[in-house]
């Protein structure tokens, strides 16, 4: 069985100061050539476009076509900081024509300046909007915003739930995470410290979700109801199926089990992607991780799991709103 779901990283370059991720520091060469993304799987149905920020790319475009070209079938999700709104509006106005089913997530940690102060850029949270509005002008139609729960903006998470319903935004939510190859070693100690309040707001912050009938919002109700559940208690709700039913690969071609542990499988620039992915060594490893649990990372399992994870999401919408529930 193949991988159906990938996380990629076309630069680990960035232009802001995030305090939950170090990767600004990074200073990459010689990344991926736009042609080498032409050997990624034909067969992946979700493709986490990432970086870093991707936007940073000249050859942003390019790229995009490639990976499309690459996998036709799969449905491409590019995640920004949105600072950029110039070169993201030039480079979106090119790639809608490729993809016009693309979809768009801006990182947004709060309302105003505790977002500016969140990502370390003065006015950045301004610079976002400007973006979103150029975005739905050109067409942009599937857009969201990625939020990164925090004991510094815990108090904005359901501000922001808010937002996005009052502007049609999809809206997924994490929470501060360790990587060693990615976000940095020392992110998890950023979590909210208070169990009570932490509680109190994941459970409206589900409950949010519930109140909706959609059958993504009420998938999105059951994973935060679980990353409750994983903050308190360290364990994931599904087991994971990084390396099997998905795989990160950074802007070098590395091809990795995920983003958080250092588990390498191979490169795509000296061994082809279906080869590398048959190299299941760390397959004992993966099934017993619980250092994460991330939309990105839970997605190909909860797939897997539908109508367990469905069933479970129904009772507690019942629960929650039982008046609303459709007979």
């Amino acid at each position: 069985m193949h991988p159906t779901h990938a996380i990629v990283a076309i630069t680990l370059n960035c232009n802001a100061r995030c305090v939950m991720c170090n990767i600004w520091k990074n200073h990459m060469v010689e990344e991926l050539k736009p042609e080498e993304f032409l050997k990624l799987p034909p067969y992946l149905k979700d493709i986490n476009v990432t970086g870093g920020e991707p936007f940073l790319r000249r050859d942003f475009p390019d790229v995009i076509a490639n990976i499309k070209k690459a996998s036709p079938q799969a449905r491409l999700v590019v995640n920004t900081n949105g600072f950029m709104w110039r070169k993201i509006k030039e480079d979106m106005e090119k790639v809608i024509y490729i993809d016009p089913n693309i979809a768009i997530r801006l990182s947004i940690d709060g309302i105003g300046e505790i977002h500016n102060q969140i990502r370390g850029i003065p006015g950045g949270y301004d610079l976002i909007m400007k973006t979103l509005g150029h975005l739905r002008t050109i067409g942009v139609k599937d857009l969201g915003v990625s939020f990164t729960l925090m004991e510094r903006n815990i108090d904005e998470l359901l501000k922001m739930q808010d937002f996005c319903r009052r502007e049609n935004l999809q809206f997924s939510l994490t929470v501060a995470t360790n990587s060693p190859i990615y976000f940095g070693n020392d992110k998890a100690n950023l979590r909210p410290k208070d169990p009570k309040k932490l509680t109190k707001i994941l459970k409206n912050a589900a409950n949010k979700h519930y109140e909706r009938f959609a059958p993504k919002e009420v998938l999105r109700g059951w994973f935060v109801r679980r990353l409750l559940d994983y903050v308190i208690t360290g364990k994931r709700a599904l087991l994971c199926d990084a390396g099997t039913g998905f795989f990160y690969m950074d802007s070098h071609g590395s091809v990795f089990t995920c983003h958080i542990k250092p588990w390498i499988m191979g490169s795509i620039r000296n061994k082809p992607i279906n080869e590398i992915l048959k190299n299941q060594i760390y397959a004992k490893r993966v099934a017993a991780c619980h250092d994460c649990w991330m939309i990105c990372t839970a997605k190909s399992m909860m797939e897997k799991k539908l109508f367990r994870v469905a069933a479970q999401a129904m009772v507690e919408k019942w629960k929650t709103n039982p008046s609303r529930i459709e007979a």
